[in-house]
Protein backbone atom coordinates (compact mmCIF):
# COMPACT_ATOMS: atom_id res chain seq x y z
CA UNK A 1 0.00 0.00 0.00
CA UNK A 2 1.45 3.42 -0.80
CA UNK A 3 0.46 6.35 1.77
CA UNK A 4 0.66 9.76 0.32
CA UNK A 5 1.39 13.05 2.19
CA UNK A 6 -1.44 15.69 2.08
CA UNK A 7 -0.27 18.58 0.41
CA UNK A 8 0.40 20.45 3.13
CA UNK A 9 2.58 18.07 4.66
CA UNK A 10 4.67 18.77 1.72
CA UNK A 11 4.96 22.07 1.95
CA UNK A 12 5.59 22.00 5.79
CA UNK A 13 8.65 19.48 4.76
CA UNK A 14 9.87 21.87 2.20
CA UNK A 15 9.34 24.70 4.58
CA UNK A 16 11.97 23.06 7.62
CA UNK A 17 13.99 21.73 4.78
CA UNK A 18 14.74 25.26 3.55
CA UNK A 19 14.98 26.19 6.96
CA UNK A 20 17.84 23.85 7.96
CA UNK A 21 19.82 24.74 4.89
CA UNK A 22 19.32 28.43 5.33
CA UNK A 23 21.06 27.81 9.10
CA UNK A 24 23.81 25.57 8.01
CA UNK A 25 24.62 28.26 5.30
CA UNK A 26 25.13 31.11 7.61
CA UNK A 27 27.17 28.84 10.42
CA UNK A 28 29.03 27.60 7.38
CA UNK A 29 29.94 31.19 6.03
CA UNK A 30 30.09 33.01 10.02
CA UNK A 31 33.29 34.00 10.68
CA UNK A 32 34.70 32.70 14.10
CA UNK A 33 34.88 35.51 16.33
CA UNK A 34 37.89 36.05 19.33
CA UNK A 35 35.67 36.69 23.01
CA UNK A 36 37.87 35.84 25.33
CA UNK A 37 42.11 35.79 26.57
CA UNK A 38 42.42 33.63 30.04
CA UNK A 39 46.12 33.47 31.39
CA UNK A 40 47.40 30.32 33.50
CA UNK A 41 48.68 31.15 37.39
CA UNK A 42 51.67 31.44 38.48
CA UNK A 43 53.13 28.35 40.48
CA UNK A 44 53.56 30.63 43.43
CA UNK A 45 51.97 34.09 44.19
CA UNK A 46 51.49 36.25 41.31
CA UNK A 47 55.06 36.04 39.95
CA UNK A 48 56.46 33.91 36.76
CA UNK A 49 60.08 32.71 37.64
CA UNK A 50 63.04 31.27 35.12
CA UNK A 51 62.15 28.21 33.57
CA UNK A 52 58.19 28.42 34.35
CA UNK A 53 55.84 28.35 31.71
CA UNK A 54 53.02 30.88 31.43
CA UNK A 55 49.88 29.23 29.13
CA UNK A 56 47.22 32.31 27.63
CA UNK A 57 44.66 30.05 26.07
CA UNK A 58 42.70 32.40 23.29
CA UNK A 59 39.13 31.46 22.99
CA UNK A 60 36.51 31.87 19.83
CA UNK A 61 32.81 32.08 19.79
CA UNK A 62 32.97 28.41 17.59
CA UNK A 63 35.28 26.19 16.21
CA UNK A 64 38.45 26.76 14.34
CA UNK A 65 41.15 25.34 12.17
CA UNK A 66 44.32 26.54 10.77
CA UNK A 67 46.40 26.06 7.64
CA UNK A 68 50.04 23.77 8.44
CA UNK A 69 50.49 23.50 12.24
CA UNK A 70 51.48 25.48 15.37
CA UNK A 71 54.92 24.69 14.25
CA UNK A 72 55.11 24.38 10.36
CA UNK A 73 53.25 27.30 8.12
CA UNK A 74 50.76 26.53 5.99
CA UNK A 75 50.21 28.36 2.87
CA UNK A 76 51.26 31.90 4.98
CA UNK A 77 54.97 31.38 5.23
CA UNK A 78 55.07 32.27 9.14
CA UNK A 79 53.33 30.19 11.78
CA UNK A 80 50.61 31.27 13.90
CA UNK A 81 51.74 33.79 17.02
CA UNK A 82 50.28 35.32 20.03
CA UNK A 83 52.68 38.36 20.96
CA UNK A 84 52.75 39.38 24.75
CA UNK A 85 54.45 42.58 26.04
CA UNK A 86 56.42 41.17 29.23
CA UNK A 87 58.36 44.25 30.54
CA UNK A 88 60.05 45.82 27.34
CA UNK A 89 60.17 43.15 25.29
CA UNK A 90 57.40 41.26 23.05
CA UNK A 91 57.78 37.67 23.29
CA UNK A 92 56.05 35.19 20.95
CA UNK A 93 54.00 32.90 22.68
CA UNK A 94 53.03 29.50 20.49
CA UNK A 95 50.09 27.20 20.55
CA UNK A 96 50.45 23.07 19.79
CA UNK A 97 48.93 20.94 16.98
CA UNK A 98 46.19 22.39 14.63
CA UNK A 99 43.12 20.27 16.07
CA UNK A 100 40.03 21.69 15.46
CA UNK A 101 38.85 23.70 18.37
CA UNK A 102 37.39 27.29 19.60
CA UNK A 103 39.89 27.55 22.48
CA UNK A 104 43.78 27.80 21.29
CA UNK A 105 46.40 27.33 24.28
CA UNK A 106 49.75 29.88 23.43
CA UNK A 107 52.37 28.80 26.14
CA UNK A 108 55.84 30.44 26.44
CA UNK A 109 58.64 29.35 29.02
CA UNK A 110 60.17 32.15 31.39
CA UNK A 111 63.52 33.25 30.22
CA UNK A 112 66.27 34.30 32.97
CA UNK A 113 66.42 38.12 30.96
CA UNK A 114 62.43 38.04 31.50
CA UNK A 115 61.48 40.97 33.76
CA UNK A 116 57.98 42.54 34.14
CA UNK A 117 57.48 44.30 37.97
CA UNK A 118 54.15 45.81 36.74
CA UNK A 119 52.54 42.65 35.09
CA UNK A 120 52.39 41.06 31.54
CA UNK A 121 49.83 42.42 28.53
CA UNK A 122 47.93 41.01 26.20
CA UNK A 123 46.26 43.88 24.21
CA UNK A 124 44.77 44.15 20.60
CA UNK A 125 46.74 42.89 17.22
CA UNK A 126 48.76 40.35 19.86
CA UNK A 127 47.50 37.32 17.30
CA UNK A 128 49.46 37.56 14.32
CA UNK A 129 50.81 35.19 11.30
CA UNK A 130 49.44 31.92 10.37
CA UNK A 131 46.25 31.62 9.02
CA UNK A 132 43.18 30.62 11.33
CA UNK A 133 39.91 29.80 9.27
CA UNK A 134 36.44 28.62 10.59
CA UNK A 135 35.41 24.94 9.90
CA UNK A 136 32.60 25.12 7.72
CA UNK A 137 32.84 24.55 3.95
CA UNK A 138 33.11 28.94 3.07
CA UNK A 139 36.26 28.28 5.67
CA UNK A 140 35.99 31.85 6.84
CA UNK A 141 39.05 34.24 8.52
CA UNK A 142 38.72 34.22 12.00
CA UNK A 143 38.15 37.67 12.99
CA UNK A 144 41.24 38.06 15.79
CA UNK A 145 40.27 41.40 17.07
CA UNK A 146 40.64 40.96 21.03
CA UNK A 147 37.82 42.86 23.13
CA UNK A 148 38.64 45.79 24.78
CA UNK A 149 36.99 43.49 28.19
CA UNK A 150 39.25 40.83 27.29
CA UNK A 151 42.88 42.72 27.04
CA UNK A 152 45.55 41.90 29.78
CA UNK A 153 47.29 45.52 30.92
CA UNK A 154 50.08 45.36 33.25
CA UNK A 155 48.69 42.56 35.19
CA UNK A 156 49.99 42.52 38.66
CA UNK A 157 48.49 38.60 38.91
CA UNK A 158 50.89 37.91 35.79
CA UNK A 159 53.71 39.55 37.17
CA UNK A 160 57.60 38.08 35.45
CA UNK A 161 61.20 37.74 37.01
CA UNK A 162 63.63 35.75 35.31
CA UNK A 163 66.23 35.99 37.86
CA UNK A 164 63.89 33.86 40.43
CA UNK A 165 64.00 30.26 39.92
CA UNK A 166 66.31 28.21 39.08
CA UNK A 167 69.72 29.84 38.26
CA UNK A 168 69.56 31.27 34.33
CA UNK A 169 72.26 32.91 31.61
CA UNK A 170 72.06 36.81 31.94
CA UNK A 171 74.69 37.34 29.44
CA UNK A 172 77.50 36.18 27.50
CA UNK A 173 80.49 38.13 26.84
CA UNK A 174 83.68 37.55 24.70
CA UNK A 175 86.89 39.38 25.37
CA UNK A 176 87.97 41.11 22.63
CA UNK A 177 91.32 39.91 20.45
CA UNK A 178 94.59 41.57 21.47
CA UNK A 179 95.49 43.44 18.53
CA UNK A 180 92.52 45.41 16.67
CA UNK A 181 89.56 42.99 15.76
CA UNK A 182 90.80 40.02 14.94
CA UNK A 183 91.75 36.35 17.07
CA UNK A 184 95.40 35.35 15.68
CA UNK A 185 96.73 31.94 15.87
CA UNK A 186 97.32 30.13 19.45
CA UNK A 187 95.44 33.33 20.66
CA UNK A 188 92.79 32.64 23.35
CA UNK A 189 89.34 33.32 22.85
CA UNK A 190 87.74 33.90 26.26
CA UNK A 191 83.49 33.98 26.69
CA UNK A 192 82.08 34.48 29.81
CA UNK A 193 78.40 33.21 30.93
CA UNK A 194 76.97 35.39 33.79
CA UNK A 195 74.08 33.61 35.65
CA UNK A 196 71.21 35.45 37.42
CA UNK A 197 72.58 33.23 40.94
CA UNK A 198 76.17 31.78 41.73
CA UNK A 199 76.36 28.30 40.08
CA UNK A 200 78.44 24.98 40.88
CA UNK A 201 80.96 23.60 38.21
CA UNK A 202 81.68 20.03 37.91
CA UNK A 203 83.42 18.30 34.52
CA UNK A 204 83.94 20.39 31.63
CA UNK A 205 81.23 22.23 30.28
CA UNK A 206 81.56 23.81 26.81
CA UNK A 207 80.50 26.47 24.99
CA UNK A 208 80.15 26.02 20.90
CA UNK A 209 81.67 28.62 19.27
CA UNK A 210 80.98 29.24 14.90
CA UNK A 211 84.00 29.94 13.47
CA UNK A 212 82.91 30.27 9.51
CA UNK A 213 81.33 26.34 8.96
CA UNK A 214 83.36 25.02 11.94
CA UNK A 215 81.79 24.43 15.02
CA UNK A 216 85.17 24.84 18.15
CA UNK A 217 83.72 23.96 21.48
CA UNK A 218 85.06 26.10 23.82
CA UNK A 219 85.85 24.51 27.46
CA UNK A 220 85.12 25.68 30.75
CA UNK A 221 87.76 26.96 32.73
CA UNK A 222 87.23 28.73 35.96
CA UNK A 223 84.48 30.96 37.57
CA UNK A 224 82.67 27.82 39.76
CA UNK A 225 80.98 29.36 42.61
CA UNK A 226 80.11 32.46 41.40
CA UNK A 227 77.76 34.09 39.05
CA UNK A 228 80.30 34.08 36.08
CA UNK A 229 81.53 31.32 34.36
CA UNK A 230 84.97 31.59 31.74
CA UNK A 231 85.01 29.73 28.53
CA UNK A 232 88.06 29.22 26.51
CA UNK A 233 89.44 28.07 22.80
CA UNK A 234 93.29 28.37 21.63
CA UNK A 235 93.08 29.03 17.77
CA UNK A 236 94.10 26.81 15.45
CA UNK A 237 95.77 27.73 11.78
CA UNK A 238 92.71 26.48 10.18
CA UNK A 239 90.72 28.67 12.28
CA UNK A 240 89.46 31.40 9.29
CA UNK A 241 85.99 33.77 9.75
CA UNK A 242 86.06 36.69 8.17
CA UNK A 243 82.84 38.03 9.16
CA UNK A 244 83.27 37.34 12.91
CA UNK A 245 82.25 34.37 15.03
CA UNK A 246 79.05 33.41 16.28
CA UNK A 247 77.41 31.87 19.33
CA UNK A 248 73.74 30.00 18.88
CA UNK A 249 71.41 29.94 21.45
CA UNK A 250 72.24 26.09 22.12
CA UNK A 251 75.28 27.33 22.21
CA UNK A 252 76.03 26.30 26.05
CA UNK A 253 76.78 21.83 26.81
CA UNK A 254 77.52 19.96 29.76
CA UNK A 255 79.31 18.25 28.18
CA UNK A 256 78.75 14.83 31.06
CA UNK A 257 79.40 17.95 33.72
CA UNK A 258 76.84 19.93 35.64
CA UNK A 259 75.92 23.47 36.48
CA UNK A 260 73.96 24.09 39.73
CA UNK A 261 73.07 26.67 42.05
CA UNK A 262 75.71 27.20 44.32
CA UNK A 263 75.19 25.32 47.01
CA UNK A 264 72.82 22.75 45.68
CA UNK A 265 71.48 20.60 43.26
CA UNK A 266 68.93 22.46 41.23
CA UNK A 267 70.14 22.58 37.77
CA UNK A 268 70.62 25.61 35.95
CA UNK A 269 68.60 26.61 32.68
CA UNK A 270 71.36 26.39 29.92
CA UNK A 271 69.68 28.15 27.07
CA UNK A 272 70.98 31.57 25.41
CA UNK A 273 67.48 32.13 24.12
CA UNK A 274 67.89 36.18 23.49
CA UNK A 275 71.69 36.14 23.62
CA UNK A 276 73.09 34.62 20.87
CA UNK A 277 75.89 36.30 19.29
CA UNK A 278 75.72 36.25 15.61
CA UNK A 279 78.86 37.24 13.12
CA UNK A 280 80.81 39.89 15.47
CA UNK A 281 82.77 41.88 13.22
CA UNK A 282 84.76 42.29 16.39
CA UNK A 283 85.57 39.54 17.14
CA UNK A 284 87.06 38.03 13.41
CA UNK A 285 89.51 35.28 13.63
CA UNK A 286 92.60 34.03 11.25
CA UNK A 287 94.33 31.30 12.35
CA UNK A 288 96.58 32.15 9.59
CA UNK A 289 98.13 35.17 10.94
CA UNK A 290 100.57 35.72 13.81
CA UNK A 291 101.93 39.40 14.39
CA UNK A 292 104.93 39.93 16.18
CA UNK A 293 105.14 40.60 19.74
CA UNK A 294 106.57 43.66 20.44
CA UNK A 295 107.25 46.44 22.97
CA UNK A 296 104.09 48.28 23.34
CA UNK A 297 105.08 50.82 26.37
CA UNK A 298 107.95 51.10 28.95
CA UNK A 299 107.47 53.48 32.14
CA UNK A 300 109.20 53.58 35.61
CA UNK A 301 106.66 52.20 38.31
CA UNK A 302 108.45 52.57 41.07
CA UNK A 303 108.56 55.81 43.72
CA UNK A 304 111.35 57.12 45.45
CA UNK A 305 110.78 55.74 49.16
CA UNK A 306 111.09 59.56 50.66
CA UNK A 307 107.80 61.41 50.30
CA UNK A 308 107.52 64.65 48.15
CA UNK A 309 110.71 63.13 46.45
CA UNK A 310 111.74 62.47 42.98
CA UNK A 311 115.26 61.44 44.33
CA UNK A 312 116.05 57.47 44.83
CA UNK A 313 118.49 57.22 47.53
CA UNK A 314 121.11 54.26 48.20
CA UNK A 315 119.26 50.98 48.24
CA UNK A 316 116.36 51.94 47.34
CA UNK A 317 114.20 50.06 44.17
CA UNK A 318 114.19 51.44 40.91
CA UNK A 319 111.38 49.17 39.13
CA UNK A 320 110.58 49.75 35.11
CA UNK A 321 107.75 47.77 33.35
CA UNK A 322 108.42 46.74 29.96
CA UNK A 323 104.64 46.24 28.11
CA UNK A 324 104.33 44.05 24.80
CA UNK A 325 101.39 44.30 22.75
CA UNK A 326 100.87 40.23 23.72
CA UNK A 327 101.62 38.14 26.33
CA UNK A 328 104.87 37.07 26.36
CA UNK A 329 106.91 33.70 28.43
CA UNK A 330 110.46 34.86 30.14
CA UNK A 331 112.99 31.97 29.86
CA UNK A 332 115.98 31.89 32.65
CA UNK A 333 117.21 28.68 32.40
CA UNK A 334 120.25 30.06 30.43
CA UNK A 335 120.47 33.83 32.10
CA UNK A 336 118.20 36.10 32.82
CA UNK A 337 116.91 39.13 30.72
CA UNK A 338 118.35 42.22 31.55
CA UNK A 339 117.11 46.28 31.31
CA UNK A 340 120.25 49.03 30.29
CA UNK A 341 119.68 51.88 32.93
CA UNK A 342 121.77 55.05 32.01
CA UNK A 343 122.61 57.04 35.09
CA UNK A 344 124.31 60.02 34.29
CA UNK A 345 127.41 59.22 32.39
CA UNK A 346 127.08 55.39 33.85
CA UNK A 347 124.99 51.84 32.82
CA UNK A 348 123.42 49.74 35.52
CA UNK A 349 121.71 47.06 34.35
CA UNK A 350 118.12 46.19 35.72
CA UNK A 351 117.51 42.10 35.78
CA UNK A 352 113.96 40.65 35.08
CA UNK A 353 111.87 40.38 38.49
CA UNK A 354 108.29 38.75 37.39
CA UNK A 355 105.45 38.77 34.63
CA UNK A 356 106.00 35.90 33.10
CA UNK A 357 102.93 35.11 31.02
CA UNK A 358 101.88 38.44 31.10
CA UNK A 359 101.82 42.03 28.63
CA UNK A 360 104.20 43.09 31.32
CA UNK A 361 107.62 42.57 32.61
CA UNK A 362 109.17 44.26 35.48
CA UNK A 363 113.12 44.83 35.51
CA UNK A 364 114.77 45.96 38.97
CA UNK A 365 117.55 47.79 40.29
CA UNK A 366 119.13 48.45 43.97
CA UNK A 367 120.33 51.80 43.85
CA UNK A 368 124.56 51.38 44.52
CA UNK A 369 127.13 53.74 45.95
CA UNK A 370 128.30 55.92 42.64
CA UNK A 371 124.73 56.04 41.11
CA UNK A 372 124.31 59.75 40.07
CA UNK A 373 121.73 61.18 37.87
CA UNK A 374 119.97 64.33 38.80
CA UNK A 375 118.73 64.63 35.02
CA UNK A 376 116.68 62.06 35.13
CA UNK A 377 116.98 58.26 34.17
CA UNK A 378 117.34 57.38 30.84
CA UNK A 379 116.23 53.86 28.91
CA UNK A 380 117.88 53.84 25.78
CA UNK A 381 115.88 51.99 22.63
CA UNK A 382 118.50 48.69 22.87
CA UNK A 383 118.25 49.07 26.27
CA UNK A 384 116.26 45.15 26.64
CA UNK A 385 118.54 42.35 26.23
CA UNK A 386 118.48 38.46 26.40
CA UNK A 387 121.36 38.02 28.88
CA UNK A 388 120.99 34.29 27.70
CA UNK A 389 117.77 34.02 28.98
CA UNK A 390 114.99 34.36 26.68
CA UNK A 391 111.48 36.35 26.04
CA UNK A 392 109.17 34.22 23.71
CA UNK A 393 105.61 35.56 22.17
CA UNK A 394 103.18 32.71 24.87
CA UNK A 395 101.80 31.44 21.85
CA UNK A 396 104.34 29.69 20.48
CA UNK A 397 107.68 28.46 22.37
CA UNK A 398 110.33 29.32 19.89
CA UNK A 399 109.12 32.71 18.70
CA UNK A 400 110.71 35.10 19.99
CA UNK A 401 109.58 38.07 20.62
CA UNK A 402 110.91 41.58 19.18
CA UNK A 403 112.81 43.99 22.14
CA UNK A 404 113.31 47.05 20.45
CA UNK A 405 112.07 50.07 22.20
CA UNK A 406 111.62 52.05 19.58
CA UNK A 407 109.70 55.41 20.50
CA UNK A 408 109.14 53.74 24.08
CA UNK A 409 112.73 54.99 25.03
CA UNK A 410 112.99 56.63 28.55
CA UNK A 411 115.44 60.39 27.85
CA UNK A 412 115.94 61.79 31.68
CA UNK A 413 112.84 61.38 33.37
CA UNK A 414 113.01 63.95 35.87
CA UNK A 415 110.60 62.47 37.98
CA UNK A 416 113.07 60.04 38.71
CA UNK A 417 116.53 61.21 39.69
CA UNK A 418 119.08 59.17 41.40
CA UNK A 419 121.28 60.43 44.26
CA UNK A 420 123.24 58.64 46.02
CA UNK A 421 125.16 61.28 48.50
CA UNK A 422 122.84 64.67 49.80
CA UNK A 423 122.07 67.32 47.21
CA UNK A 424 120.67 70.58 47.67
CA UNK A 425 117.03 70.73 46.36
CA UNK A 426 115.91 73.95 47.43
CA UNK A 427 117.28 77.08 49.53
CA UNK A 428 115.13 80.39 51.60
CA UNK A 429 115.89 82.92 53.24
CA UNK A 430 114.51 84.96 55.97
CA UNK A 431 112.90 88.51 54.98
CA UNK A 432 114.44 92.44 55.93
CA UNK A 433 112.86 93.92 59.35
CA UNK A 434 111.17 96.77 57.24
CA UNK A 435 109.81 94.26 54.65
CA UNK A 436 106.53 95.11 53.88
CA UNK A 437 104.14 93.30 51.19
CA UNK A 438 104.56 94.20 48.13
CA UNK A 439 107.43 96.37 48.25
CA UNK A 440 110.06 94.67 49.81
CA UNK A 441 113.20 95.83 52.07
CA UNK A 442 116.28 96.76 53.05
CA UNK A 443 118.81 94.75 55.14
CA UNK A 444 120.28 97.42 57.48
CA UNK A 445 123.54 96.90 59.07
CA UNK A 446 123.58 94.59 62.23
CA UNK A 447 120.69 93.00 61.18
CA UNK A 448 121.35 89.27 60.34
CA UNK A 449 120.98 87.39 56.56
CA UNK A 450 119.70 83.60 57.59
CA UNK A 451 119.60 81.68 54.32
CA UNK A 452 117.96 77.79 54.99
CA UNK A 453 119.40 75.19 52.80
CA UNK A 454 117.50 71.67 51.79
CA UNK A 455 118.73 68.73 51.26
CA UNK A 456 117.23 65.25 49.52
CA UNK A 457 118.07 63.62 52.84
CA UNK A 458 119.13 63.97 56.09
CA UNK A 459 122.73 65.45 56.65
CA UNK A 460 125.06 64.87 59.35
CA UNK A 461 127.24 68.36 59.92
CA UNK A 462 130.68 68.70 61.33
CA UNK A 463 133.38 72.04 61.58
CA UNK A 464 131.68 74.97 60.15
CA UNK A 465 130.58 75.25 56.79
CA UNK A 466 130.20 78.26 55.04
CA UNK A 467 127.52 80.11 52.61
CA UNK A 468 128.76 82.63 49.83
CA UNK A 469 126.55 85.46 49.89
CA UNK A 470 127.22 87.88 46.73
CA UNK A 471 126.27 91.06 47.51
CA UNK A 472 126.24 94.41 45.16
Amino acid sequence: MTVRASSAARRLAAVLLASAWLVGGQEAAAQPRLNSIAVSSPASGDTFQAGETITVTVGFDRNTRQEGSCQTPGVQPTILRLQVQIGTETRDFHCAGNATRASIPFSYVVDATDMDADGISIRDGALVDGVLRGTGPANPSAIRTIPTSQEVVNSASYKVDGTLGPPGVLGVALKSPVLGDTYERGEVIEATVTFTQAVDVTGTPQLALNIATNTRQATYARGTGTTALVFTYTVVTADVDNNGLSIGTSALALNSGTINVAGGTTNALLTLRYLAITDSSDHKVNGGTLTPTAVSDVSITSTPATADSDIYLLGENIDVTVTFNRAVNVVTTGGTPQLALTLGSGTQHAAYTSGTGTTALVFRHAVAAGDWDYDGISVGSGALTLNSGAINDARSATTAASLGLGTNAIDNDAGHKVATEPVVSNWSANVPGDWTLGVGGTFERGEDIEVTVLFNQPVHVTGTPQLELGIG
